[in-house]
């Protein structure tokens, strides 16, 4: 997907106000369902002025992708050790959790699109790949004894945080989701030892 990026400030705002319509246009109208009509009526701006910052409204759900996808990766690249290890992991599915709340309409439409144009499950494949990758690097001390292949086991636990969140389960109240946050700690906590205690 083509889009020029800003060479002012006063473009990156017209982009950024660009980007914030889309958004509000996806989670209103879903991606097959909102036009860029939508977009620029939110924006205030005219179609001319979208097409100069967009090819179409599918570049507009990649720079929201963008957005999305560099939050996931940097709450994984943040420290997984600690003097406390479940304290630490807890703090990891915390923050994970969050961006998946904080990003769930955007998300959401990203699946959608997903179902429908092949571009959009590249991205899925890759942007999960990723943070799947980063995930069985922090596995790997862990399970390095064990007969299990740190790869299968971080896309499992990955799914089953992903799963939660994108099922609705994850909710906005901090105390509910801190039960979520802990309940899936136990489980990955759990199985890890499981699957560390298995020397083949």
């Amino acid at each position: 997907m083509s889009e020029a990026r800003p060479r002012t400030p006063r473009g990156t705002r017209t982009r950024t106000r660009l980007r914030d319509a889309a958004r509000e246009a996806f989670a209103e109208r879903g991606y097959a369902g909102a036009r860029v009509e939508d977009i620029v009526s939110r924006a205030g701006v005219s179609h001319g002025t979208f097409y100069t910052y967009f090819e179409n409204k599918a570049a507009a759900l990649d720079a929201l992708i963008d957005v999305t996808a560099g939050d996931l990766m940097r709450v994984l690249d943040e420290p997984w050790e600690g003097p406390d290890g479940a304290a630490a992991v807890e703090g990891v599915l915390d923050r994970f959790v969050t961006v998946f709340v904080d990003h769930a309409d955007v998300i959401g439409t990203w699946l959608e699109a997903s179902a429908h144009e092949a571009h959009f499950r590249a991205r899925l494949r890759e942007v999960r790949g990723g943070y799947v990758r980063r995930v069985a690097e922090a596995l790997e001390p862990v399970l390095s004894a064990s007969s299990h292949q740190p790869s299968i086991a971080a896309a499992a636990l990955v799914a089953m945080v992903e799963g939660t969140a994108t099922q609705g389960i994850v909710v906005r109240d901090p105390e509910e989701r801190a039960t979520v946050v802990r309940t899936l700690t136990s489980l990955w906590l759990g199985g890890l030892i499981r699957l560390a205690e298995d020397a083949g």
